[in-house]
């Protein structure tokens, strides 16, 4: 047996424990493929999508004084599909985003893939929202060495005050705020002449006007990546939160030749990432604010 270390007390790899506690990618994929096949929305009314969309940020200075620091640069790529009911919507999306950071020895390589499915139904008074995945470094999945942590989610539930009522009150637990925590939520949705709102506090306020064509979001983001260093003896976690703050505006609806192009221009502000260092230890660094731009093509 191979001793590997997990930021704190030591554990060893076993094969005949392994497969009891390492999810693998096939498993994953199966219940991805369950979920999908049983929250299927009705004929009525659905409609597909597909999207491709990339971030990218301005480079994040290193905070303190440290002159061999460099700046941490950070992108994203990302593809999904959505499909539509009357009362329902399903997706399952992809992203990799490099968090590229050069200094100390970071317990991980920075390169953070993610996959989860997952969707939002209304019956009657109540609304639910759930997410299911798998999110961790790159090395996890090429070497298909996997530990717990790799396997994520979010799960949100509300009750609408009354019948024909904008306002609902639930509860909402995910990474949005660092390590998982449950937290009260009060949602209120409405369309007028001047616009759709939507509130979901506390991570979540847009407007978008009549047309579909300008939308004002500020949201709270965040989640967890698995880890393992370079020698894949280390397990640990990153997480990476912040708010964010986007003007964008929709250049087309698409046709069957030609996709709907939607660009944004926007903010993370409190930008924030945790990790293990293997010198320095649990580290909880302010990266700052910057701007970013976005652009998504959507069929």
């Amino acid at each position: 047996m191979t001793p590997r270390t997990m930021a704190g007390p030591m554990v060893f790899r076993d094969s005949s424990a392994q497969s009891r506690h390492r999810p693998t990618a096939t498993q994953a994929a199966a219940t991805a493929i369950l979920l999908i096949s049983l929250a299927q929305p009705g004929p009525v009314n659905a409609a597909g999508t597909f999207y491709l969309q990339y971030r990218h940020w301005q480079p994040y200075s290193w905070p303190g004084k440290e002159p061999t620091a460099k700046d941490v640069s950070r992108s994203q790529r990302e593809l999904g599909w959505r499909y539509q009911g009357a009362t329902s919507t399903v997706g399952l999306d992809y992203d990799y985003q490099p968090l590229r950071i050069r200094t100390g020895t970071p317990a991980h390589n920075g390169h953070l893939h993610r996959l989860t499915f997952g969707g939002e139904w209304q019956h009657n008074l109540y609304h639910l929202e759930t997410q299911v995945g798998v999110a961790g470094t790159s090395n996890m999945f090429k070497h298909q060495d996997f530990h717990r942590q790799v396997l994520n989610g979010r799960l949100a539930a509300f009750r609408a005050w009354h019948e024909g009522s904008d306002l609902s009150v639930g509860v909402g637990g995910d990474h949005r705020f660092g390590s998982f925590r449950w937290l009260p939520r009060l949602r209120w949705a409405q369309s007028t002449d001047n616009g759709h709102w939507l509130m979901d506090l506390p991570v979540l306020l847009q407007w978008q006007n009549a047309d579909h064509r300008w939308t004002i979001r500020m949201e709270r983001a965040g989640d967890r990546w698995a880890t393992l260093d370079k020698s894949r003896e280390v397990e640990s976690a990153l997480y990476l939160r912040e708010w964010r703050a986007e003007l964008s505006y929709r250049l087309g609806f698409g046709n069957d030749s030609w996709p709907a192009v939607v660009l944004g221009l926007g903010a993370s502000i409190d930008t924030r990432v945790r990790y293990q260092d293997l010198d320095a230890g649990t580290r909880d660094i302010r990266l700052g604010d910057r701007i970013f731009g976005r652009v998504m093509l959507s069929w």
